[in-house]
């Protein structure tokens, strides 16, 4: 569905998430030593619709991360 989303705005994946949580208001730390996904990072000058929005609210969470549920970030703790 993400994916779906992103070739909607003619962007990445990675570009849709980030968007996704400036327009909730949040921080969005992504991580990279490439220059050149650093430079699709940044390049998110465009708005995801308040529809697709409630789409990305409503999506089903992930309940088993696996081998990394241990991880706060993760766990929910």
């Amino acid at each position: 569905m993400i994916k779906k989303m992103a070739e909607k705005y003619s962007v990445t994946v990675p570009q849709i998430c980030i968007r996704y949580t400036l327009q909730l208001g949040l921080i969005s730390l992504p991580k990279t030593a490439n220059p050149e996904h650093m430079r699709s990072n940044a390049a998110i000058d465009f708005a995801i619709s308040s529809e697709d929005m409630e789409t990305l609210k409503s999506m089903k969470k992930i309940r088993d991360y696996g081998e990394f549920s241990s991880f706060s970030v993760f766990s929910g703790k």
